[in-house]
């Protein structure tokens, strides 16, 4: 019976060019045993399909195949493959490498073209991370892993209230404590400028039966406003210049009337204080592509019963979106290339 099992098994298995255009199963001796549970899985896998433990996957299988990477939730903490550059005269199979990385190839043709330190993929485990990287590194990509715990999104930046330039050394002002930091100005080494987006949809909903609602009412409202994050060194928090509540008066006459203006000039006045800082303002052109790896968060709550009228309540929900933990973690990336907190990353930050 085993026998026959065995054969039926083999011949379900083999390649027959009469019905098949091309081999899409793994021979016996191409699959890999899990030393936990002893059970055979496909090679291109990191996890067991039956006790998920990790496998002893070979690199050159992973290239073949995209390994099947569970997608994380925001909340989650995990490992970001971060793309440092291209190895010297390397043209890449930017194709292969898409279909490893589920991504589309224009997507990341633009990447490599931009040539910024940049997150490839998020995933579960470090080992999942060094994996990729080795098989990353088999298409001439030099890549590094920065974990979700080190650029601790989570922290937001001390928020300014104001700075001011003595001589040469800056005082930091914060927002909410009034506490003043002064430091060096050749101590400021980064500045990041980004932009926040946030938009919020109310909605009333009236319940009917059977558990249906129909929209009685809604309303959008969006809004952007630049920030810019500056870094010193030895502190990976950083701080942070909202347009709004920020004493723009510490550029003395050349304090405009609007706020954008203001902030340009901010960086300005920071970059002649501290010409050895470096600017990198690649986070505007960069947010399509980082959307596919550093989502934005979302999130929908309830607001109960709401009046939707004369003697008329309603269930009323909101939804949210808001990109700001997305551009901290771009920022926080940046200070940990600058500061070579990378482990053999080959990239330097464009002044």
């Amino acid at each position: 019976m085993n026998g026959n099992a065995n054969k039926d098994s083999e011949s379900t298995t083999a390649f027959d060019p009469l019905i098949q255009t091309e081999k899409i199963a793994f021979d016996r001796g191409e699959m890999l045993a899990c030393h936990e549970c002893g059970r055979m899985n496909p090679p291109n896998r990191l996890k067991c399909i039956y006790c998920a433990r990790d496998l002893e996957v070979r690199i050159a299988d992973v290239t073949e195949i995209a390994p099947s990477f569970r997608k994380l939730e925001n909340w989650e903490r995990g490992f970001n493959v971060i793309f440092s550059g291209l190895i010297a005269g390397a043209v890449p199979d930017v194709a292969k490498i898409a279909r490893l990385l589920s991504w589309e190839t224009d997507d990341l043709a633009a990447i490599f073209a931009a040539n910024v330190p940049f997150p490839l993929a998020r995933v579960e485990t470090e080992k999942e991370a060094v994996v990729l990287i080795e098989a990353l590194a088999l298409h001439k990509l030099i890549c590094s892993t920065v974990s979700d715990a080190a650029l601790a999104a989570d922290k937001p930046p001390v928020r300014l209230g104001r700075v001011d330039f003595r001589d040469r050394r800056l005082a930091l002002k914060a927002f909410n404590t009034g506490k003043l930091t002064e430091i060096e100005a050749n101590d400021l080494v980064l500045i990041v400028p980004g932009i926040l987006s946030m938009s919020k949809l109310d909605s009333l909903e009236k319940k009917g039966r059977r558990g249906k609602t129909k929209l009685i009412d809604e309303s959008a409202t969006t809004s952007d406003e630049t920030l810019l994050d500056i870094y010193i060194c030895d502190d990976p928090i950083g701080f942070r210049v909202h347009m709004a509540g920020f004493d723009f008066s510490c550029l003395g006459d050349e304090k405009g009337l609007l706020a954008v203006e203001n902030l340009a000039r901010l960086i300005g006045r920071l970059r002649e204080c501290s010409p050895a800082a470096r600017l990198v303002d690649s986070y505007t052109a960069m947010r399509p592509a980082l959307g596919l790896v550093w989502e934005i968060e979302s999130r929908k709550d309830t607001k109960g019963l709401q009046r939707a009228g004369f003697g008329k309540r309603e269930f009323g929900n909101v939804s949210s979106t808001s990109n700001l933990i997305q551009f901290t973690k771009y920022s926080r990336l940046l200070w940990q290339i600058y500061e070579e907190k990378v482990p053999g990353s080959g990239f330097r930050v464009p002044s």
